[in-house]
């Protein structure tokens, strides 16, 4: 039985101290001005505050920010506000009757939100601070979440964010100590997520999430964690949080249309994805060709690559890309393309300035000495070298010159046959034709150039399209009016050796297109982009030369291949330093350590990237580099021909750049008792054959009057 006294105590206090209820309520709506003060009573207040520390937030990580990236951000700053219990006031039903505990645990509520809201400034800096320290390695680790919003014809990559970011492990580690942290422990700020984080902790070490107090191991952070899929890391640590939506969800990784014509370099492993990636990319190209702003032109050795883009409905009659295609494909054998390496536009000349004219000469005969060098299969010799310099220099006076003159040039006599040609010569050229040419010393070298010709035009499909006394294909001309050139080198047809010439030959083409470019206005020069899937067929001194100069006249290489050891030591230090952008995936653990420093990345970065994910580093955009997935089958996906549309567009490129094999037979065969007739007669002093009495195409100066020595800028 209580005493008296302690029961009258009990009684006058009882009249003099507030009831719980009373505390309970009074602080209710102290809370409740503050909210109002603050004007977040109700929901699109908090959205409201949550756009403002967005936008402070985004301010300090970068000075131009993508729209879309804020309203992520505002919006998970809202789904915080929400996991916390932040800026709400509890619901109470004071009509019904509450238990003492269930007050104490009311006002410690509405105590917590009563310190947020009294000292506000510090709780929003405090909060924006968290959410920065979060958000920072993030944008550093991933350019395109703080990118502005990408250029016209910039190639726009949707990532997975989580993709993007190649040191997931230590960012999700940072994450976990910037919200743990002391102070926002203090000021009652991510108290849940603090709740949270350490449960995951426990649980990703070998405890009971349940029994915090009971684990006394050391933690397994995620830097130390054997997990090695990021999605599934991030999950384990920051799972069932909101700032768990920080790395996950997609940006708009974007390709710079400037750093595109700094080149492009893409190194994978068979079967990784170079292809498709290819495709996305020319997908992505076809828009700005048919915007009348590009040119892309395709070398393509398997021709699956070149039978998904042609394929494509664009190209169709009514559709934006008809009559914008140009289709090489030495598969239809009966219409062989119409080319001749003599006929480069030379016709052209004469419209250029003295400078121009002597430019373009020296870029011919070099284009020369490189495809030659190329049909040939073997570097040249000395002796073949100078021959080659000498030879190629009298055929531009040759009028419908072909390779089979240019064979015709190494038999015996052809200095009697073309002598009319020579005596157009002067100076060291016509003596060298004089005396050198015809000596013993040089006989030898003939006969060998000869052998290396005769078996170039034992391919029936080489000589049926060399043989044409005119090119058909103006690849200047096409490139400079916004075309998409598909070229098939037919592997599976020419084999090995045959695939090299080939597409050797349009790179060199495509080399001096470009260098006669040097004419025309930088506004006038067409961007155009070259991709050279399998690029190893291919490579040569002429690659090298067209990555370091070709960016000047508006022509920007993508070229692809599987491993570093396709390429020799001069031409890995070109790639090195005149590729600004380069991927790498599905390659061995030797060249991952070569790439990596390249590409400011771990070698385990690369190694690790699955099938379809490339590193990717792009010079002056990414500070490190960062994991891109291309989306598979963005072409195949998109609308196709017809099969009579089909048929116009292999009839129309029939037309245009081919002939049928038998109109050439025919000129071959009545182009036969001349020559038989040539053959039969004893050459004297002066005497010439019919074919020598033909007045040439002179350019418009004399070729042997101008320093034909490699130039140094091609």
């Amino acid at each position: 039985m209580i005493h008296l006294a302690a029961r009258l105590h009990a009684f006058i206090n009882g009249l003099f101290t507030p009831s719980d209820a009373v505390l309970t309520r009074t602080l209710h709506d102290k809370v409740a001005r503050l909210l109002a003060k603050h004007e977040l009573t109700h929901p699109p207040g908090r959205a409201r505050l949550a756009e403002e520390i967005a936008e402070q937030v985004l301010a300090q990580v970068s000075s131009d920010i993508q729209p879309n990236v804020q309203e992520t951000l505002s919006d998970l700053i809202e789904r915080i506000f929400e996991y916390e219990d932040m800026f709400r006031l509890p619901r109470v039903d004071w009509s019904e009757r509450h238990s003492v505990s269930e007050y104490w645990e009311l006002r410690d509520v509405l105590n917590v939100q009563r310190r947020l809201l009294e000292d506000f400034d510090r709780t929003t800096a405090l909060f924006a601070t968290a959410l920065l320290n979060c958000l920072d390695p993030i944008v550093r680790a991933a350019p395109a979440v703080a990118e502005p919003r990408p250029s016209t014809g910039d190639i726009v990559v949707p990532a997975d964010l989580i993709r993007s970011i190649g040191n997931v492990a230590e960012i999700t580690e940072h994450i976990c100590a910037v919200l743990v942290d002391d102070d926002l422990a203090a000021a009652h700020l991510f108290e849940r997520h603090q709740r949270t984080i350490e449960a995951n902790a426990i649980e990703a070490s070998g405890g009971n999430p349940r029994d915090p107090r009971g684990f006394s191991k050391p933690l397994k952070l995620p830097t130390k964690s054997d997990i090695r899929d990021p999605e599934t890391l991030v999950a384990t640590y920051l799972g069932g949080t909101p700032i768990h939506n920080l790395l996950i969800g997609s940006v708009d990784f974007a390709i710079p249309t400037r750093s595109r014509f700094e080149h492009h370099h893409i190194v994978a492993g068979s079967g990784h994805g170079k292809t498709q990636t290819l495709q996305y990319l020319i997908a992505e190209d076809l828009k700005a060709v048919a915007r009348g702003e590009r040119s892309v032109i395709v070398l393509d050795s398997q021709g699956d690559l070149i039978n998904t883009i042609s394929r494509l409905k664009l190209f169709a009659p009514g559709e934006p890309l008809h009559e914008r295609i140009v289709v090489i494909d030495p598969t239809d054998v009966e219409w062989p393309v119409s080319l001749n390496l003599f006929d480069v536009g030379l016709e052209r000349l004469d419209r250029y300035s003295q400078l121009d004219r002597e430019r373009l000469t020296n870029s011919i005969l070099e284009l020369y000495d490189f495809v030659l060098g190329s049909l040939l299969a073997a570097e040249m010799t000395q002796k073949q070298s100078v021959i080659f310099r000498y030879v190629t220099r009298l055929m531009l006076y040759i009028p419908d010159a072909t390779i089979h003159t240019l064979r015709e040039l190494m038999e015996p006599k052809s200095e009697v046959t073309f002598a009319a040609h020579i005596a157009k010569l002067h100076g060291t050229a016509r003596h060298f034709f004089e005396t050198e040419f015809p000596s013993k010393e040089f006989e030898q070298t003939r006969k060998q150039v000869l052998r290396r010709l005769w078996g170039i035009l034992e391919n029936r499909t080489f000589e049926r399209m060399f043989s044409h006394p005119r090119s058909k294909l103006d690849l200047y001309a096409e490139m400079n009016a916004g075309k998409v050139i598909l070229i098939n080198t037919a592997k599976d047809l020419l084999k090995e050796s045959g695939t090299e010439i080939f597409g050797r030959f349009f790179i060199a083409l495509i080399a001096q297109a470009a260098q006669e470019r040097a004419t025309l206005p930088v506004r006038q020069r067409m961007p155009t982009i070259v991709y050279i899937d399998e690029a190893a067929d291919y490579f040569d001194r002429n690659i090298g030369i067209i990555l370091s100069q070709a960016r000047k006249y508006n022509v920007g290489m993508v070229l692809a291949h599987q491993y570093l050891g396709q390429l020799d030591p001069k031409l890995q230090e070109a790639f090195a330093a005149n590729t600004a952008i380069k991927f790498a995936g599905g390659v061995s653990a030797k060249d991952a350590r070569i790439l990596a420093p390249m590409m400011g990345c771990e070698a385990t970065l690369i190694e690790e990237q699955p099938k379809g994910s490339f590193v990717a580093s792009i010079r002056s955009v990414t500070k490190s580099a960062v994991p891109l997935r291309f989306p598979f089958g963005r072409m195949e996906a998109m609308e196709r021909m017809s099969k009579e549309e089909a048929r116009e567009l292999r009839d129309a490129m029939r037309s245009r750049y081919a002939v049928h094999y038998t109109e050439l037979e025919e000129t071959e065969e009545a182009a036969e008792p001349e020559e038989c007739a040539t053959d039969d007669r004893e050459p004297t002093d002066g005497d010439t054959t019919s074919a020598a009495e033909q007045q040439p195409n002179q350019p418009a100066d004399n070729p042997d009057d101008i320093d034909t020595r490699p130039s140094p800028n091609w």
